[in-house]
């Protein structure tokens, strides 16, 4: 099902995903194979959208596209010793946020501590109930690493017992626990306190840990690489910006004249079924579901996401007709890597299973990702001859540097 969702909405995400605003189905393939149609939006039978043949430079009146300036905020793209500091103190948080703490013996209030412990039912060990060295912030009763709770007065029986102790903890689990064995029932967790934590700061950092946890010799390497990936970071929302704003220009300065006829409905009955399949599997009416979950009555869906259909369908479009204008040439290896890229990102096995998620044939399914990274491909082209402005702020006025081509 995850699957399927994710082939049937490429037609709102797939130029998204390379960094180049929104991306309809590029659709307009014939095949001979015959093609069962699924269920129209009105209870009719669509056409999908794929087999819908048109060209799309007669629907486009292209403005002056090359060339075009873009403004970015240069503040959004600098990495200081501040944000280099932030993103260490982040990533020590998500990593190993504690250190063993030999000075402290005996646990107290707002301790944490790494224990072991083992969950018993009329003394019997149960599924599920033992784990080994788990940070556990015993006055919050949470698991660190996860920041996930336990039940109800798990970790009660800790306070004042010493490192090395081991210590019997009563609960009671909940009447509506998920598990039926256990739901409403008395258990045992018997604990060993391995130790007792402070938090990790970044002041704290030494060689070993940094080696340990970041595979850095030491702590100037470690901070040189977090630099570099906030760097590396930086230039890549940067050429995202860029293109986004491109994008948004090219809505302002070309005209999409018409659609080709049928594409837009046949796009809204794929959203919309794909939408039906994946919320409401266990039979829930669309009607229903969208009342209780949005608030918004079926009509409603559907004249919203036509409104966002038809922008994607616009970008498509214009794209489509800038790659025909500036003869841009499909390479076969350059689309060999975008399609492994996405194979990945999108959680297939191989690019067959991709293809193969459009709904039609192997082969409507390829010449379609074909136009599609022939249009990514005049998105990048676009955005390579932008001109890039930023704006700066000095003693509170904002001045605009014109610093790219």
């Amino acid at each position: 099902m995850k699957k399927r969702i994710i082939a049937i909405m490429f037609a709102c995400t797939l130029l998204s995903s390379a960094g180049c605003g929104k991306q309809a189905e590029s659709g307009a393939v014939n095949t001979e194979t015959e093609h069962v149609p699924e269920e129209a939006a009105d209870g009719g039978v669509a056409t999908p959208s794929i087999e819908i043949a048109y060209r799309a430079g007669d629907y486009v009146k292209l403005g002056d596209y090359m060339g075009m300036e873009v403004t970015l905020n240069e503040a959004d793209y600098q990495v200081t010793e501040d944000s280099v500091n932030t993103y260490v103190d982040q990533t020590i948080a998500y990593t190993d946020p504690y250190l063993k703490d030999d000075s402290k013996t005996v646990i107290a209030e707002g301790d944490v501590i790494d224990a072991d412990y083992v969950g018993k039912k009329d003394g019997e060990a149960f599924e599920g109930g033992s784990a080994q060295n788990q940070i556990i912030d015993v006055s919050q009763n949470i698991n660190v690493a996860t920041q996930t709770g336990y039940i109800e007065g798990f970790t009660d029986g800790l306070i004042g017992a010493k490192v090395g102790d081991t210590v019997d903890c009563e609960v009671t689990f909940p009447e509506n626990y998920g598990s039926e064995e256990l739901k409403g029932q008395k258990v045992v967790f018997t604990f060993t306190i391995n130790s007792i934590g402070k938090a990790m700061k970044r002041e704290d950092l030494d060689d070993a840990y940094v080696l340990k946890n970041f595979q850095a010799q030491n702590v100037e390497e470690f901070y040189n690489n977090m630099r570099n990936t906030l760097e590396q970071q930086a230039q890549e929302g940067k050429k995202t910006d860029i293109r986004s704003a491109v994008m948004e220009n090219l809505l302002q300065i070309c005209s999409v004249t018409s659609f080709p006829e049928g594409l837009v409905e046949a796009r809204l009955d794929e959203y919309v079924n794909s939408f039906r399949d994946y919320y409401c599997s266990d039979g829930t009416e669309l009607e229903e579901f969208l009342q209780s979950r949005y608030g918004v009555t079926q009509e409603q869906f559907l004249s919203e996401s036509r409104q966002y259909l038809e922008t994607t369908l616009k970008q498509e479009l214009i794209l489509e007709t800038i790659a025909e204008e500036e003869n841009i040439a499909f390479d076969q290896d350059g689309f060999d890597e975008y399609i492994t890229n996405l194979v990945t990102s999108s959680g297939y096995s191989a690019r067959e299973d991709l293809y193969n998620s459009l709904g039609s044939t192997q082969e409507s399914g390829e010449k379609y990702f074909k136009k599609v990274y022939l249009e990514n491909k005049a998105c990048d082209l676009v955005a390579e001859k932008a001109v890039v402005n930023y704006t700066q702020t000095e003693d509170e006025t904002e001045s605009v540097e014109n610093t790219e081509q």
